[in-house]
């Protein structure tokens, strides 16, 4: 920390496949962090070298899985204020410096930013922007790396919010956001069949409906018209694609079918 302005210094840490096309704005979004630490897991596109010139750290990690893969990114940072940026998401001008502002009060352990999903090439406007936590210290933070899909970071108390949108280019195009929750999905459905969570026809029968109404109406994704309803429909699909899932599997081992080979 200098001892002139009482600023902490902070690490960015970054896990990347591939994430070429829009790495390059993500990291010059965080260009004054005393570090970037970017874990990769095999790319075999231009990520490398983008993260090169933004003089990254960059280190190979063998996929271990989301959470995991995250925890051990985390491990690696020198500081112990960090930021968690995944390669598609980038700070709006001036963010970083809030967050250095915010932080030098050392009354926190963390602060939630929102989403401001990109899809369909602009932003979702009046949408309901959800939170996240991605900046907070090492030392008062864990991951729960026994989650599969969604992983999820536990913080000590206190927290603040920041007025902050993360613009997120994850959830872009519709094709591309469909091939992700495909994944996540099955992801999500062998995560809850381990915890014991069977299936449930009247989920299987109620899902959808009930997320879509979560989705257009609670969120306010009717105000983005077009897009939000097509938006919304994809969001509550996932939900409902990850019950028929969890049927499945049920199905299948039941009638002694290979559950696993029939995933691939």
């Amino acid at each position: 920390m200098s001892e002139q302005t009482q600023i902490p210094n902070i690490s960015v840490y970054l896990i990347t496949l591939n994430e070429g096309r829009h790495l390059d704005e993500v990291l010059a979004s965080v260009k004054n962090a005393d570090e970037i630490v970017l874990v990769d897991s095999g790319s075999t596109d231009d990520t490398l070298s983008i993260a090169e010139k933004h003089g990254a750290r960059i280190i190979h990690q063998d996929w271990l899985g989301y959470a995991k893969q995250k925890a051990f990114a985390l491990e690696q940072c020198r500081n112990d204020w960090v930021i968690n940026l995944d390669g598609d998401e980038v700070l709006p001008e001036g963010a970083f410096e809030q967050v250095q502002q915010r932080i030098a009060k050392d009354d926190i352990n963390g602060i939630y930013l929102a989403h401001d999903d990109i899809f369909m090439g602009h932003s979702l406007p009046y949408h309901r922007h959800h939170r996240f936590r991605r900046v907070y210290r090492k030392s008062k933070s864990k991951w729960n790396t026994s989650t599969k899909v969604h992983e999820h970071i536990e913080v000590e108390p206190p927290l603040a919010h920041l007025p902050i949108d993360v613009k997120h280019y994850g959830y872009d195009s519709a094709h591309g956001y469909m091939d992700k929750l495909n994944k996540y999905s099955l992801l999500k459905a062998k995560q809850r069949e381990e915890r014991g969570r069977h299936c449930s026809l009247a989920r299987v029968l109620l899902i959808f409906p009930l997320m879509f109404f979560k989705f257009y109406i609670v969120r306010r994704m009717f105000l983005a018209g077009w897009r939000g309803f097509i938006k919304a429909n994809i969001d509550a699909f996932h939900f409902f694609l990850t019950e028929a899932k969890l049927y499945e599997r049920a199905y299948r081992s039941k009638r002694g079918d290979d559950v696993e080979k029939s995933e691939h």
